[in-house]
């Protein structure tokens, strides 16, 4: 009863507060102090109420769903469904073309705003005052940002709740980038060098979220700065080379900086120049801080993420050791796939015969095949001595035996020899899938050695599917 009481306040509170706005604004802007992503839920209905408006839509491109997002708070009972439909295709329409604009539609003036997949728009009414339509925009481009930032904010937010020692590569990333641009005001990218490549770990609000984890191309200005192959400079090309096909670079100058533990390079900022000039005096002295500061952290981030792997890859053959891929196995979103266990055949006979660095150099052989035959998404792994396991997420059993046909049938047309000596090298295989072989997907690791171990009896060299 008393959550019920809390909650029924917060609601009260919040609609008077918004009718209070409304009607102390009379349609001028928000607050410049009061950015609209950091309000709660009754933004947007403040937004509609500072400007009388018929309503506003929040429209966005989420890579990790199957569809667009969208909000909307608007007045039903002054617009029909088909004018609510029209709003709704228009800006679908302006956020995939990154439009900005205002046009007269049916039922008032709808001014929007779009940018890197997310979309903003009010539709004010017919009376609405031309001479405040620059006020509106001027929100507009604040709400979305603020809905560009929103997931970055949240990750920023899950970083903080964490103990320094902790830190993440990107989390350093993602504050350094955020702190420039509150400090600079600029669009900010960090990267940092992990192992032969160059990867974006931050982007501020301001910038292109797809950026995030993608190599640079070696011949980028960012890139060298970062491997301290170039100079901090200021540039006027795209310092990132074009690494995001479809992005629109935001043009004017941009100052490219190292990221230095002493004299080590850990990585590299671009800070786009709103004003054309270099940060001087208390600002670059500040800004500096930040970057020294970060260095430090990315280095100390990056080695712990190199002991990681080195607890979870297998030094020989680069695949996942068995905890590796166990983790893998067990941090899989699908709920359905096919698992695939291999074995050498007759390995014990080659070491026995050719020497145990030769059986090294079979695993190796056979390891290149598997990374080769299986497709993007998928995770391999030596669990072994001579023992592979592959996890095929979102496949089915028959596709999943396929899959190990095409890697026992590459394995075998393939010469191997080892210091000229020719010897002829064969798997056998054993495949479960869920929901065909198991209900469930803890099952399949001991429904697939079961069918691995059916197919090394019936003769090996072939591939078993479970529950036959």
């Amino acid at each position: 009863m008393t959550d019920q009481l809390v909650w029924l306040g917060v609601v009260i509170g919040s609609g008077i507060l918004g009718w209070i706005l409304g009607r102390r604004r009379s349609g001028r802007e928000l607050n410049r102090a009061v950015a609209p992503h950091l309000l709660p839920d009754p933004a947007l209905e403040w937004l509609r109420r500072a400007h009388r408006a018929l309503g506003v839509w929040v429209s966005e491109l989420d890579p990790s769903e199957e569809g667009p997002r969208a909000e909307r708070i608007l007045e039903p009972e002054r617009l029909s469904i088909s004018q609510i439909v029209a709003v709704d295709r228009r800006l679908e329409r302006a956020r995939d073309q990154e439009q900005s604009g205002a046009e007269r539609m049916d039922g008032g003036m709808l001014v929007f705003h779009a940018q890197a997949g997310s979309a903003v728009a009010l539709l004010l009414p017919d009376k609405f005052e031309a001479a405040g339509l620059g006020v509106v925009e001027d929100d507009l481009r604040r709400l979305l940002d603020g809905v560009r930032r929103k997931p970055q904010l949240v990750a920023l937010t899950q970083a903080q709740s964490q103990a320094a020692s902790l830190e993440s590569v990107g989390s350093v990333g993602l504050r350094l980038a955020y702190q420039l641009e509150r400090t600079l005001d600029a669009q900010v990218v960090v990267a940092a060098v992990e192992g032969a490549g160059v990867r974006v770990i931050g982007v501020s609000g301001r910038g292109d979220r797809r950026l995030l984890d993608n190599i640079l191309p070696p011949e980028s200005a960012l890139a060298k700065v970062a491997v301290g192959a170039l100079d901090p400079h200021v540039s006027s090309a795209d310092p990132l080379g074009g690494v995001v096909a479809d992005r629109r670079s935001r043009g004017g100058p941009v100052l490219l900086l190292p990221l230095k533990k002493e004299l080590k390079s850990v990585g590299a900022v671009g800070i786009w120049l709103s004003t054309g000039r270099e940060p001087t005096g208390s600002l670059r002295a500040e800004m500096m801080e930040a970057i020294n500061n970060a260095a430090h952290r990315i280095d100390r981030a990056l080695e712990a993420d190199q002991h990681k792997r080195a607890a979870t890859l297998d030094p020989l053959t680069g695949l996942h050791n068995r905890r590796g891929f166990e983790e893998a196995f067990t941090l899989i979103t699908a709920r359905e796939g096919a698992l695939v266990y291999s074995d050498l055949d007759r390995f014990k006979s080659l070491n026995d015969t050719l020497g145990h660095p030769a059986g090294d150099a079979a695993l190796v052989h056979f390891a290149r095949i598997i990374r080769e035959q299986i497709r993007t998404g998928d995770v391999a792994g030596r669990i072994g001595g001579e023992e592979f396991a592959v996890w095929l997420p979102e496949t089915s059993l028959e596709l999943g035996a396929r899959i190990a046909e095409r890697i026992r049938l590459k394995l075998g047309g393939t010469a191997w020899d080892w210091q000229g000596r020719a010897w002829p090298l064969s798997a056998s295989f054993g495949v479960a899938a869920c929901p065909e072989t198991s209900s469930s997907l803890d099952n399949l690791p001991a429904q697939a050695d079961s069918a691995l171990y059916a197919a090394k009896r019936g003769g090996r060299n072939r591939v078993e599917r479970a529950g036959r």
